[in-house]
This record gives C-alpha cells, structure tokens and sequence, in this order.
C-alpha cells in the first residue's frame, strides 16, 4: 500500500479531534511506516493483531510497522469526544536510534501503550509542541530538526516510562473474534486463507466472520487480506532478492501474474517498479 506521506516526506504531524461515537471508516494499515499517538483528551480502544488495549488521556501508542490497525469509542456519554496527535515517519527517521538502543528495545515499546506521571507528561508534551511548531513552518531544514525532535522524544518516553503493565479492559467476543482472525490470516498468508477457514478456526460461522468485519473493521474479509497479501509482498519486494514467482508464492497469490495484476492495481505500479523505488 503506497505510504500515506507526501511525496519527498519522511514524517507527518497531524493533531486530529473527533466527535463523540466516532469510529475509524476503515483500519490504516501501518505497512511501510510507524507511528506514534499522543491522548490529549478522552480515551479510545485501539486494536490490532499484536495489540489491543484502552488509551486514555496523557497516555501514547507506538505503533510499529507491518499491522492493521483500528479504534473506536468506549463510553456511551455523548460529552465523550477525543483529540490526539499522530506522527507517522519512516525508518529514515529512527535509523540511528534503533542502531543505538537495539530493535528489540523498539519493540518492546510497541508492545502496549505508555502512561507516564505527571512531570514526565509535561516534558513529551513540550517535545509535541516543537514539533508542531517545526511542522506548520517546515522548509529545507525541517526534516532534520524533525528527525532530532522525534529521537528525543523516544528516548524521553524509554527513560520516563512508568513501570508495571498498563491497564487493560477485557474485550467484548466480537472484538476478540476480530483481533484473533488477524493474527490468523497474517500467521497464514501464504495459504491464502478463505473466510470459512479462518472462521473454523475460530468455531465461528463464516456468515458471523464476514459481518464482524464489515462492522468492526468497515472491510469485507476479502479486502482485509488483499491487503494482507500485498503488504507481505511489499516488505518482501523491498528487503530480499526473491523472485517475483517467489514472493508471489510466500504472499498467497495463485500466480505471479494474477499477483502483478493486483499489486499494480492496488500500488499504482508494478511490483518491480515498486522494488526499483524501494531501493532508490
């Protein structure tokens, strides 16, 4: 799936508030990205197939690359809007720092969301508001400020992190259902997995699978792992030398044909093209 930044940019800032009841229209498949999401205000269910938790006001979400990921509301108060900040940045960005404190690290921070006391909350809000600032006057030298604001910002939260395991609200069946189905399809891609398959795995019906993910994810099963499908692809195509009759095998496509068709169709660009751009 093509990067959801604009062309030449390797880091995004948004601060993005919603009304109460909000849902997502569809999940964002964090595929050649990561992100980072601050609570300014309310709280959300955020899952996706390594993580599902509750994240509240002054808490943050690293989200890592290669998930499909979702949120919605909570409360049933009406009052119960939200406001957060989302950066996505490439590994451009963090280079340096993961060669300095290890992807393992990096990992481990992606594995849950982060609350911190109330002094360390004000130093990261302090960092988001230099970067808001760089961002609404960005010029040829932002990226680099960017990039120094944004490791600061990591190691802020690896040396301010409270310790324990965050909060978690048990989820409803529905919502275990879902997060479970993709752990599935993504731990099976290569066999291409089809919705009475996966529904049996589940001891679900395969009528029940569907409609769970038109409603909680807004795509039909097929979509989900098409994209699936591709975004396996893509990280193949950009980090090995694999064929394409290979790498079309390893992402569950029938043929290497059908697979061109759909990448292309999807991407805008071939697979090759797509590999020549990774590499550029």
């Amino acid at each position: 799936m093509p990067l959801p930044l604009k062309p030449g940019y390797h880091f995004n800032y948004a601060r993005i508030t919603r009304p109460p009841f909000f849902e997502m229209a569809s999940a964002e498949a964090y595929t050649d990205f990561y992100g980072i999401s601050f609570m300014l205000r309310g709280e959300r269910l955020v899952y996706s197939p390594e993580f599902t938790t509750i994240v509240s006001t002054g808490e943050l979400v690293f989200i890592p690359k290669n998930v499909y990921l979702r949120s919605t509301y909570v409360s049933d108060q009406a009052d119960h809007s939200y406001e957060h900040i989302l950066i996505k940045f490439t590994d451009s960005m963090i280079a340096e720092l993961l060669e300095n404190i290890g992807e393992s690290t990096y990992q481990e921070l992606c594995a849950r969301h982060m609350r911190f006391c109330t002094e360390a909350r004000q130093k990261i809000t302090q960092i988001f508001q230099a970067i808001e600032t760089e961002w609404m006057r960005y010029d040829e030298h932002s990226e680099l400020i960017l990039k120094g604001l944004l490791n600061t910002l990591i190691i802020t939260c690896i040396r301010e992190r409270t310790p324990g395991t965050p909060h978690q609200r048990t989820l409803g069946a529905q919502q275990r259902y879902i997060s479970d189905a993709c752990i599935y399809i993504q731990s099976h891609i290569r066999e291409n997995p089809s919705l009475e398959t996966t529904a049996a795995y589940l001891n679900i019906s395969a009528s029940y699978l569907s409609k769970l993910f038109v409603t909680h994810l807004h795509t039909p099963y097929s979509n989900f792992v098409l994209s699936q499908k591709i975004a396996q692809a893509s990280r193949l195509l950009s980090d090995t030398k694999l064929s394409m009759t290979e790498i079309a095998y390893q992402s569950g496509f029938s043929s290497s044909s059908y697979f061109s068709d759909c990448f292309r169709r999807i991407n805008g660009i071939s697979p090759l093209q797509f590999r020549q751009k990774s590499r550029e």
